[in-house]
């Protein structure tokens, strides 16, 4: 164990029984909350094995339990930064306790382990010593070796993305494909990205009445931005993007290009995953269509800005998110304008009860196009000039754990 580690060894004591049996043990009930996964079988998996690993620790439902461990994962590379955050109901032990681990999401199962048990152990020592106070024995070592190497790490990263779905029923097929290389760099108070992607599909109906409902699509794209933190508080970027649509998509062609100013209430790298930030941003657009619009227009070309709001808060038992943006033309904001708002909250109700609500809310305005009648494909994708869409959803689950902390797989996936 290296960098003064705090190894928390557990033992199996309690008192004895009168009949001199074994001796009997009340265990600390623990329950795992995994607000965010990543990209091992860290939780739920290996944190319920450690847990069942010992005599001192029952998995619980959330209703029953002591302590309940919430984790929260940022990726850096091919490393899972974990963030434990045990909060407890224990006399004589804190109410909170925070940890981090990084894992090799390259690595080994028993890699990953090793890395991930001393310091779940380290967490959830202080709540078994106050249960059981002779149950664990602390032990404080020095670094191992004088010095750590200095790791090989590069701020720069490529990735390609490949993805495809296709179907086939008779006369009725349909396939799509997707394509996107992204090169970008990151750094603590700085990032740039730069992307390519293009994609496509087809559609092949029977006719009815000897029209065709065959379609078929393809789409291109292509982003670059560039921001920079002024201070803890305050960011700025840069960013343009190009695209283009087949003849019967909205755009022949289009080009954007903006300088936003973004502030943040929280760091970004903050370890339970919060996010509240408000952004401006003005710039330039270039648009041509394939459909003349009502004004007459096939070409159109406008200063633009933007003002939006996004948040991201969790603390243990409830979370809020909510996105909104309006932009429009900055001239004319009557004749193009996007107001869109995207509220969600998730509360965990008591310890019987969870409850999610969740709604999405579009509000547009565009010059509108003169689509032929003889161009159904056309037609058929045209909901980009609709002016107003609602989604909405409302989940209520109301649960009764079991409470022994068996866990039984046999038919989960079958």
């Amino acid at each position: 164990m290296s960098a003064c580690a705090l190894a928390a060894l557990v033992a199996v004591s309690g008192r004895a029984r009168a009949d001199g049996g074994p001796p009997a043990i009340d265990p600390l009930r623990l329950a795992i909350e995994c607000q965010d996964y990543g990209r091992t079988k860290a939780c739920p998996a290996f944190l319920t094995g450690f847990v069942e690993a010992s005599p001192l620790l029952l998995t619980s439902p959330r209703a029953r339990a002591q302590v309940v461990l919430y984790v929260n994962v940022v990726e850096i590379g091919n490393v899972d930064r974990t963030h434990l955050r045990f909060v407890g109901d224990v006399r004589g032990a804190p109410a909170t306790i925070e940890v981090d681990v990084d894992l090799d999401t390259r690595g080994t199962d028993d890699e990953q382990r090793a890395q991930l048990e001393p310091v779940f152990l380290r967490g959830v020592a202080l709540y078994v010593a106050a249960v059981h106070p002779g149950a664990v024995t602390i032990t404080i070592t020095a670094p191992d070796g004088a010095t750590a190497p200095a790791r090989s790490t590069s701020p720069w990263g490529i990735a390609l993305d490949l993805s495809g779905y296709g179907s086939w029923s008779g006369p009725y097929k349909s396939g799509n494909g997707y394509a996107e290389v992204a090169l970008r760099q990151t750094r603590a108070r700085q990032r740039f990205l730069g992307s390519i992607g293009a994609n496509g599909g087809i559609d092949r109906q029977p006719e009815v009445s000897g029209v065709s409902f065959n379609t078929t699509r393809w789409g291109l794209r292509g982003h670059a931005s560039y921001n920079r933190h002024l201070n803890d508080c305050y960011a700025v970027e840069v960013a343009s993007s190009i695209w283009r649509d087949d003849p019967h998509g909205q755009f022949r062609f289009g080009w954007s290009g903006s300088l936003a100013l973004e502030w943040d209430r929280y760091p970004s790298d903050d370890p339970r995953g919060n996010q509240l930030a408000v952004a401006y941003g003005i710039g330039y657009r270039v648009e041509g269509y394939n459909f003349r619009n009502v004004i007459g227009e096939r070409f159109a070309a406008y200063p633009e800005h933007r003002l939006g709001a996004a948040g991201s808060i969790r603390r243990d038992k409830i979370s809020y998110n909510l996105y909104a943006q309006l932009s429009g033309e900055l001239l004319h904001p009557d004749r193009r304008y996007t107001l869109s708002g995207s509220p969600g909250v998730e509360i965990q109700v008591g310890a019987h009860i969870d409850l999610g609500l969740s709604m999405s809310v579009t509000k547009r305005a565009l010059p509108e196009f003169l689509i032929p009648e003889d161009d159904p494909e056309a037609i058929g994708r045209a909901d980009y000039a609709q002016s107003l869409s609602v989604e909405g959803s409302v989940n209520i689950r109301l649960h009764w754990d079991a409470t022994n902390g068996i866990r039984n797989n046999r038919f989960t996936r079958l």
